[in-house]
Parts: C-alpha cells; sequence; structure tokens
C-alpha cells in the first residue's frame, strides 16, 4: 500500500510533464473571439480527470476491496518509474530532503516530550523515597511508569535502552559521557554533581543547531 500510494503522489506531481505529452499536434490557433477558454490550472481534460480520481482514491482507499488495489500495484509500479524519470534525479533528492526534514521535526519534538515525561517521573520516585534518586531508572517501573519510554532520535533507530554512569568521573563535563547511542544517558552516583540527570545520548544536532544531549 505505501508503494501504491506514493506512486499517486508522484502521478500527481508529474501531471504538468504528462500534459505536455498528452497534447495533440498543434493545430492553428482559432480566432480570438472563438478561442474556448483554457481549463483551470492550464491542465488538459484528461489530466484534471485523473488527478480528480486519484484524489478520490487516496481519500477513500479504505472502502475499496484490497485486492482492487493489490491490482493496481504492478502496473503503478512500472508508471512509477517513469514518473521518476519525468521527475529527475535533483526533483527527487529534494523531495527525499523535505521528507526527512519533516520527519526529523517529528521525531525531535517527541523524544523532547518524552524527556520532560521522564524527568518528571524521576522526580515524583526522588519526592516519594525522601531525597533519593533510583540507581537504574528501571527502579520506575510500573509503580511510576508502566514502562521504560522509547525515543526514535532522527539519524537513529527507536530504543528504549538507558545507558547508567554510577561515577564522579563526569562532573566537569558531563558531555565526555555522551556516546550517541540514541538512547538515554543517566546519572546515578550520589556523590556526583549530575546525580539524578537524565539526558538524550545523542550527539546529533537538531535543525535549531542545538545538540540533543543538552536539552
Amino acid at each position: 500500500m505505501k508503494n501504491l500510494i506514493f506512486s499517486l503522489l508522484l502521478l500527481s506531481a508529474a501531471a504538468a510533464y504528462a500534459q505536455e505529452e498528452l497534447k495533440p499536434a498543434a493545430a492553428p490557433e482559432a480566432p480570438a473571439a472563438q478561442k474556448p477558454a483554457p481549463p483551470p490550472g492550464g491542465y488538459s481534460p484528461a489530466i484534471l480527470r485523473t488527478m480528480k480520481n486519484l484524489s478520490a482514491l487516496l481519500e477513500r482507499a479504505n472502502e475499496i476491496p484490497q485486492a482492487r488495489m493489490d491490482a493496481l500495484a504492478p502496473e503503478l509500479a512500472a508508471f512509477d518509474e517513469k514518473v521518476k524519470a519525468a521527475l529527475g534525479a535533483e526533483i527527487l533528492a529534494g523531495i527525499a530532503a523535505k521528507e526527512k526534514e519533516t520527519e526529523d521535526r517529528a521525531r525531535s519534538a517527541a523524544a523532547k516530550k518524552m524527556l520532560q515525561a521522564f524527568r518528571a517521573a524521576l522526580q515524583v520516585y526522588y519526592g516519594d523515597k525522601g531525597g533519593v534518586y533510583p540507581k537504574d531508572p528501571a527502579l520506575l517501573i510500573p509503580a511510576v511508569m508502566p514502562e521504560a519510554p522509547e525515543i526514535c532520535l532522527p539519524e537513529h533507530g527507536c530504543t528504549a535502552k538507558v545507558k547508567v554512569i554510577d561515577s564522579k568521573k563526569y562532573d566537569k563535563d558531563f558531555s565526555r559521557a555522551v556516546t550517541d547511542s540514541g538512547g538515554w544517558l543517566y546519572f546515578s552516583n550520589p556523590g556526583s554533581d549530575n546525580y539524578g540527570l537524565l539526558a538524550l545520548d545523542c550527539a546529533h544536532t537538531e535543525a535549531g543547531g542545538t545538540e540533543f544531549f543538552k536539552y
């Protein structure tokens, strides 16, 4: 289904190109008074009908039997290659870059929201235990939180892994403990200046220019 939807979107993107292929041979131009008005958007009626039907297909695909949708896949897969050739590598690269940027922003926002929730759970534990943080965030489960939060940071796979640092080694600069695992970084040593600190174990830079471990 993903390939089908992608193919349909590419078909719409290539509409302008296809219009040129569908145009009949040029005919003598009619006098200005008799010349018919151009169709909306400058597209031919055939292109407009196709775009309309594709829009309806995308909107109401869940109402169509799966077998009927699957039957379209082979033809659309072949057409997809022609569409990509028409779009060209530069346009396709631009589309991919924009999609990645959108996905990365969504991942970043979700990770920062999860970081706040995880830190809030640690504070609840800290209050319940009389000013003591857990030796391992796993102790929060299930009393404070149902499970270890999973994050999906940009350039990383999804993970709920927590790297626990029981040391004062990184008191002057906790960033030296960052290994860019894409998971969590937690400092558990009661004598450390970083005691109870939870951070994102990611050295990549967000779109705004801030390394994730600094949040």
